[in-house]
């Protein structure tokens, strides 16, 4: 008897699961306002998910471009190494400090099966944004870190 209150439970919790996933995939993406350091990092994420390396490397700022080639950062790299799409990224917060704003993100991963299911992996980062030419730039190696050995600044 013990068991059948284990399987259903087993059970109701599997279906919660894939109610919430469910419910995950049908939110549709937030746009956030043109020229906002969110927009930055928004499309940053996105350039990196199209694999357009190019305007990935456009959105960091002329000293970490000058301390790395875009070569540097995306050679060598697999197909499909920085698609986002088994990811949820949501945005945490955005603060500014004189001249740098952090945009803080929350990023979870979905993993695996196993005995319940799927399990997700969750963590938070923040993005460094200035302002450079009136566009905002990444001043610090953004998230995912790159092969770029970033040394200090002279």
């Amino acid at each position: 008897m013990k068991n059948y209150w284990l399987i259903g439970g087993a059970a109701l919790l599997g279906l919660l699961l894939i109610a919430s996933i469910i419910a995950a995939l049908l939110q549709g993406e937030t746009e956030f306002d043109p020229g906002s350091p969110e927009a930055a990092v928004q499309d940053y994420l996105r350039a990196l998910d199209q694999e357009d390396f190019q305007a990935a490397y456009d959105a960091l700022s002329p000293e970490l471009q000058s301390r790395c080639s875009i070569e540097d950062m995306f050679g060598g790299r697999r197909s499909g190494r920085w698609r986002l799409n088994d990811r949820q990224i949501t945005l945490e917060g955005a603060q500014t400090f004189e001249e740098t704003t952090f945009v803080t993100v929350r990023i979870a991963e979905l993993r695996g099966g196993g005995l319940f299911g799927p399990s997700e992996y969750a963590f938070e980062d923040a993005f460094a944004l200035k302002r450079f030419d009136g566009h905002w730039k990444f001043s610090e190696n953004p998230w995912p870190g790159f092969d770029c050995a970033w040394p200090a600044p002279e």
